[in-house]
Parts: structure tokens; C-alpha cells; sequence
């Protein structure tokens, strides 16, 4: 199975001085499995790594997604759909968490690469299950 990887995660890998750099190194580096970003994650990975780190930083990101080191899940026009209705049941979640919550449950994901416990701990999939937040 694959891990799903939400913003956080990725900045923190880029920021050396992020406080959870060290952890998000390490699950990326012990995986076995492959880490899948739902297209919807990558602006918003752009955008911190431009704003706080430059723009090599975030080119660098780029190139190595387009390299193969990272997978793009690029989504269906069901994941939408799916987000809507989780925002309506939870407006709190934002976008960026629905969506990769339905891109979750679409491809029966349960692991997820993020630090944001407190929206991705508190949901439950269409089938009544937890996510497996990692690390």
C-alpha cells in the first residue's frame, strides 16, 4: 500500500529548521512503501517553500517530484464531490484536508503522512475507519 502525503510533512523535509524536520526525514527515509501527493498539496507545499524558503527551494521540490521521487496522485472529478461533503459535515477541515481525505478513501488509503492530528484524527472514512497518522 502506499502513504498519502499531506502538506506539513513535505515543508518540514524541506525546512531544515522546522521542528519536525528530523521526523519527516526519517519516515521518508525508512518507507518501504510508495508516498503518493495528491495534486491539491503541491501549490500549497509551492507556496510556504517559496514565501519562507525561496525559490530554489521550491524548484528543487519540483524537480524532484517531476523526477520521480515523490508520486502525483492527479486526482478524479469524484474527489471533489467527496470534499464538498466532507467540508458540509466539517467546514473546520479546509480544502487542502478534505481533499486529501477523499483522495484517501477513494484509492482505501489509510495511511497518511501529516502532523496535523487534529483534523486527520478526528475523521473517519466513508467506511468508518481511522487514519494511521505517521510519523
Amino acid at each position: 500500500m502506499a502513504i498519502l502525503a499531506d502538506t506539513g510533512v513535505l515543508f518540514a523535509l524541506l525546512d531544515r529548521d522546522d521542528s519536525h524536520h528530523g521526523a519527516a526525514k526519517e519516515l521518508l527515509s525508512g518507507s518501504r512503501e510508495p508516498w503518493l501527493v495528491p495534486l491539491v498539496v503541491l501549490p500549497e507545499v509551492c507556496y510556504l517553500a517559496q514565501k519562507y524558503l525561496g525559490a530554489d527551494v521550491e524548484r528543487k521540490f519540483l524537480e524532484g517530484v517531476a523526477a520521480g521521487e515523490l508520486t502525483l496522485e492527479w486526482g478524479e472529478p469524484s474527489d471533489l464531490a467527496r470534499a464538498i461533503e466532507i467540508l458540509r459535515r466539517r467546514p473546520e477541515f479546509g480544502m487542502v484536508d478534505a481533499m486529501v481525505m477523499a483522495v484517501a478513501e477513494r484509492l482505501r488509503i489509510r495511511k497518511i503522512a501529516t502532523f496535523d492530528r487534529r483534523h486527520f484524527g478526528s475523521f473517519k472514512t466513508g467506511r468508518g475507519e481511522d487514519f494511521e497518522l505517521l510519523p
